[in-house]
């Protein structure tokens, strides 16, 4: 099942209305359903995977600023959090700088991280650098390897961020990891 969860309100506004249904006794699938009602260009949808896990997809398009605001919203959740990022792509002379970033704020938020492709390795130098021990970091080279560890490595209870340029083909792990009717 595909949840929207963010269109064109910002995370900020998104956290606080589901707080505000919490506190009024809402569960988590009535919260989403109210968070997407009425929006149609919602980017970040809720995909519950075969292994239990929820996999936050935004895989359509990537930058520092949309991975930062992904990353936010994964610190907010419950669970054990994994970010499988994607190479950012069309950054010219900030391509570096903005990996970097996200591999900094990365290592504060994650348990584990996977990079998808040669760019978002920059992303795991990045995190190890920033204290993320190595051996939670998993440097892949593309969808299909990040497909194959996440088949085996996904539990019940985790929450996984998706996110990376289109380019890369992220949405590919979304669609071989998650709930077949």
């Amino acid at each position: 099942m595909r949840v929207p969860l963010l269109g064109r309100h910002s995370v900020h506004t998104v956290l606080r209305a589901s707080a505000v249904g919490l506190l009024e006794g809402l569960t988590w699938q009535e919260i989403i359903q109210g968070l997407r009602v009425g929006h149609t260009q919602l980017r970040l949808v809720a995909v519950e995977a075969e292994s239990g896990a929820l996999l936050l997809d935004d895989t359509y398009n990537a930058s520092p600023k949309s991975m930062l605001a992904d990353l936010n919203l994964l610190e907010e959740m419950e669970g054990r959090k994994i970010a499988v990022l994607g190479d950012m792509l069309e950054l010219g002379r900030y391509e570096r700088l903005g990996h970097e970033k996200v591999g900094i704020r990365a290592a504060e938020i994650v348990e584990t991280l996977v990079t998808v492709g040669p760019l978002a390795k920059i992303i795991g130098e990045a995190a190890a650098q920033a204290g993320l021990h190595e051996k939670k970091i998993f440097c892949l080279e593309d969808s299909q390897a990040a497909i194959e560890f996440l088949e085996d490595y996904l539990r019940e209870g985790d929450v996984v961020l998706v996110k990376g340029s289109h380019g890369v083909r992220m949405d590919r792990i979304v669609a071989a990891l998650e709930v077949r009717p």
